[in-house]
């Protein structure tokens, strides 16, 4: 059994891993400078989001983030598990554009602050009966509200202790959604991954899976609205699939495709989902499950930064580096032609052309003024040759330095 020990010095250390990886900067246009933006982001994301406050609150809600492709069902499985409308469900795409968070009326006040999700700011909605056929949605509320948001419901038909989120389409053709998809799959205590019988095979699903299978987090699949003439196919190819990506054991729901989905208001029969909702109430109520389930989520991440980490620090070191050279070819340049001016200003150099012409007639036929001017002309020109030749230095070695091109975002 997988436990939770939470130390104050986890917490400290924590606090200030987090800190110096948001310190972190990769401007340089280095081959793997993406990379390690995004694995920062997604790193700081998992830490505010999940790790830490969840480390902090031991004792607060699961959080289920329900995530998946477009059009695979997650509003409508929502819906259905609730029990009534809370999302938006329908056949434009993209359906679901602010993020749903649903629990019990008792469990509000876990979610109200900003204890998870900091960044996105909290949009309330009036309570309104199950039999209301006028859902509030995002853009019916009253007054200016950020795109980052996140919409906080209540039902009584949730149980204490479980709170569900209905992401973003994760291929959305919106990025704003695909990034915050993403964003929201990194506060979760349980992945729950819905895909179609039309699209169970799609890249994008199964980059997530593996990389909730690198994380070891807790994860459940739902192959949801498959036809009942080819469910037993469907699924079958399915398990194969998760069989083969070393995701065999992970549990696994099935939904048919009924036309309840689409005509009755955006909710399946309780039996269609009795099976999931039964699995996600026993994790949440159960003492032991919801130790495991909260133990294995964090104890996963934890053990993820022992690659993470090292790969971060390598892509700084690279980062460093390449600055390091950018600079030494700089100051290099730069000293060569300081040790050269000077050298010829001890010479003389100064007094050439019109200035020695100057020289020559001070003080009879030039006046101090005149003089002084073209000493300063002259010196002017002998500056502007150094610094001239300082940059050809500096654009010649640039050149050959990848790290030299137009910096990326930080």
């Amino acid at each position: 059994m997988v436990t939770l020990d939470v130390r104050p010095q986890l917490l400290d250390t924590l606090s200030a891993l987090r800190d110096r990886v948001a310190a972190a900067r990769f401007p340089l246009p280095l081959a793997g400078a993406p990379r390690a933006r995004a694995n920062r982001d997604e790193l700081l994301a998992q830490l505010d989001d999940y790790l830490v406050p969840r480390l902090r609150a031991p004792e607060a809600p699961l959080l289920a983030v329900v995530g998946g492709s477009t059009g695979a069902g997650k509003s409508t499985l929502v819906n259905s598990l609730v029990g009534r409308r809370v999302s938006e469900a329908g056949v434009l795409r993209p359906t679901t554009r602010t993020p749903v968070l649903v629990c019990h009326p008792a469990d509000h006040h876990w979610f109200s602050g900003m204890r998870v999700l900091p960044d996105l700011a909290r949009v309330w909605v009036p309570h309104h009966d199950s039999r209301d056929d006028d859902l509030l949605l995002p853009g019916d509320f009253p007054g200016d509200h950020p795109v980052r948001a996140l919409r906080v419901e209540t039902a009584d038909t949730l149980p204490r202790g479980l709170a569900l989120l209905d992401a973003p389409d994760v291929d959305s053709l919106v990025a704003e959604n695909r990034v915050l998809a993403a964003e929201l799959l990194c506060a979760a205590d349980i992945w729950v991954m819905v895909t179609s019988a039309a699209r169970y095979a799609d890249a994008v699903p199964w980059h997530l899976l593996r990389t909730a299978k690198e994380y070891d987090a807790t994860l459940v699949t739902v192959l949801d609205r498959v036809p009942h003439q080819v469910v037993s196919e469907v699924s079958r190819q399915y398990a194969a699939l998760l069989t083969k990506a070393g995701l065999g054991d992970v549990p696994r729901f099935t939904v048919p495709e009924l036309p309840e989905s689409v005509w009755s208001a955006g909710l399946l029969p309780a039996t269609a989902v009795a099976a999931l909702r039964t699995w996600l109430v026993q994790h949440a109520q159960d003492p032991g499950a919801r130790q495991y389930v909260m133990a294995r989520t964090a104890h996963g991440l934890l053990d993820s930064l022992r690659t993470r980490m090292p790969e971060l620090a390598g892509a700084a070191a690279a980062q460093y580096a390449a600055a390091l050279r950018l600079t030494t070819a700089v100051e290099g340049a730069y000293d060569r032609e300081h040790a050269r001016l000077r050298d010829r200003l001890q010479s003389g150099a100064v007094l050439a052309g019109g200035a020695l012409k100057r020289w020559r007639a001070f003080p009879l036929d030039c006046t101090a003024g005149e003089l002084l001017d073209a000493l300063v002309e002259s010196l002017g020109a002998l500056l502007l040759c150094a610094v001239t030749a300082a940059d050809e230095r500096v654009a010649e070695a640039w050149r050959r330095e990848p790290a030299a091109a137009a910096p990326g975002l930080a």
